[in-house]
């Protein structure tokens, strides 16, 4: 099920039902997010939720969408290439997956469109107090087309080196032109 809707800068609660018809079997989903508010002059840098997963799919799979038109896919955060990046719920992974982490950051230090981001940020996975693993620094110097403000961060990590176990896995980035950085966590686990 894909949906869109526009919402203000807050914090905010999704909750989201599912009902299977032939059976009437029913789910439930809850989380909170953020809307970070873009016009405020905040000590950090300001970030999108953390999207976590092990699945990208094609656009041409999609039974259903909410959208077909091709203005909104091109401008899709999370569609890249023809594929969808497919938000894991769950957060539980094998280690022979793949993780793809996607966020976004907005307002880098950018003064003016013709200036370019300098962006830094490492993905890391801690065990208690325990940094188990890192990835290898990335950084960004692009603004996603069409939006002055926000530049893409993406990760894509090998699991096959972290045991069965529960982690949190933090992402950090540092805005070097905007002197600012943040950093998002998130508990998941690995199962063999």
């Amino acid at each position: 099920y894909d949906t869109g809707f526009t919402l203000g800068p807050g914090e905010y609660r999704l909750k989201f039902l599912a009902r299977e018809n032939s059976t009437g079997k029913m789910g439930t989903f809850e989380t909170g997010f953020v809307v970070p508010d873009l016009s405020s002059n905040q000590p950090t840098l300001k970030l999108s939720s953390t999207v976590w997963s092990n699945q990208r799919e094609p656009l041409a799979a999609a039974v259903g969408r909410a959208e077909k038109d091709k203005k909104l896919i091109a401008t899709h955060p999370l569609v890249r290439d023809g594929q969808k990046l497919i938000p894991s719920i769950t957060k539980v992974f094998r280690p022979s997956q793949e993780l793809f982490v996607y966020l976004e950051a907005y307002d880098p230090g950018l003064t003016a469109p013709a200036m370019t981001p300098d962006l830094t940020a490492r993905l890391a996975f801690y065990r208690g107090r325990h940094k188990v693993s890192e990835s290898g620094l990335l950084r960004v110097n692009r603004i996603l087309p069409g939006r002055f403000r926000a530049v893409p961060l993406e990760f894509q990590v090998a699991l096959a080196g972290l045991s069965a176990g529960r982690y949190v896995c933090q992402v950090t980035v540092i805005d070097e032109t905007g002197r600012k950085f943040a950093f998002s966590r998130t508990p998941l686990v690995v199962v063999p």
